[in-house]
């Protein structure tokens, strides 16, 4: 499993504020009622006294070219948030790539890079995700913005880990594994250990994966990450599935499951009501619950319109629905996916 930026805006009201009598301004609190003869200086008088009482002119309104940049930052980021519509999400973070270049805003306009790639990801497009990363990383190690340049980093990690091509990832992991001792953000070192420790696991090096599974927990306690944490359960029960330890795969899998719950993020739970059915499964135990979990799971992933995930599960299910002797469901689960 693998896991992607929150922007705040702080929004000032305005505010009047009405002095008591002690606080006004002298020339207010010592004029008496006028005379007939002082009208002329009193009304002299108050003239310079609105006038030097004034409050101070409003602030100018946002230039038009930063208020279209920050509202379409604003709407791209509220399309990544729900998870849904990925492919309006990609529109939007293009939309605001090209208003902060624009404006020359190249820190801004790196961040929007990233996560137009990650979207692009979503949509299944990894050829573009890794230009406009590339190109990210570029302009954030101009402008010596080390942390985000191994967000970069890490965002192309997982966009190369395609299936039978490693030769790219493996040579960005041997790339940036001497650099990662000088990283003193734990949770970026988590999650770049995260990725080598994936990236063992796909060459069959489960011992090593398992020991950067053990140093990428241990920097995301460090930097009281519970998502990180969480994914490294679910990773660390997938790595146990591969050593065929069905009993320590199902209560990784719960722990993850507990762990994304108390999160609410429905991209960690689906996979991990999954993981846990298919663990089950094939243990051989408690198929009933094996197939609420794998029934749910499908449902999920349908829901978050990962159609290759739906059809994966829906197979783990009919296969549960076979160990238990109901031809008839496997039958009408295959026909209706």
């Amino acid at each position: 499993m693998r896991r992607g930026i929150e922007n705040c805006k702080m929004r000032i009201a305005n505010c009047k504020l009405k002095l008591p009598d002690t606080l006004k301004p002298s020339c207010l609190r010592d004029i008496g009622t006028p005379s007939g003869k002082s009208i002329f200086s009193f009304q002299f008088l108050l003239c310079l006294t609105l006038l030097g009482c004034r409050s101070a002119a409003p602030r100018p309104a946002p230039l038009p070219a930063v208020t279209m940049a920050a509202r379409a930052e604003d709407q791209a980021g509220q399309l990544s948030q729900q998870q849904q519509n990925w492919p309006a999400a990609v529109r939007a973070w293009q939309l605001t790539v090209d208003r902060f270049s624009l404006l020359n805003d190249v820190a801004s306009e790196a961040t929007a890079l990233h996560n137009l790639a990650q979207a692009e990801r979503e949509i299944g497009a990894p050829e573009a995700a890794h230009r406009h990363l590339e190109e990210a990383a570029r302009l954030n190690e101009k402008l010596g913005r080390t942390n985000d340049w191994w967000r970069n980093q890490i965002g192309l990690l997982q966009v190369e880990a395609q299936p039978n091509v490693s030769a790219p990832l493996t040579a960005r992991i041997d790339k940036l594994l001497p650099l990662a001792s000088r990283l003193h953000d734990s949770v970026l070192r988590g999650l770049f250990l995260n990725e080598v420790g994936l990236w063992r696991k796909s060459q069959g090096d489960l011992p090593g994966a398992e020991k950067a599974f053990t140093e990428a927990e241990q920097d995301f306690k460090s930097g009281h990450d519970s998502s990180g944490l969480a994914t490294v359960s679910a990773n660390r029960a997938a790595l146990y599935e591969a050593q065929n330890n069905y009993e320590a795969a199902i209560a990784s899998w719960k722990t993850a499951l507990q762990q994304f719950q108390l999160l609410r993020d429905p991209q960690g739970i689906t996979p991990a009501l999954a993981g846990q059915g298919r663990a089950l499964l094939l243990a051989k135990r408690d198929l009933p619950t094996a197939e609420d979990l794998l029934r749910r799971a499908a449902r999920n992933y349908r829901t978050l319109q990962k159609p290759k995930q739906a059809q994966a599960t829906l197979d783990l299910l009919a296969q549960c629905l076979i160990a238990q002797g109901k031809q008839e469901e496997a039958d009408a689960v295959r026909k209706g996916r």
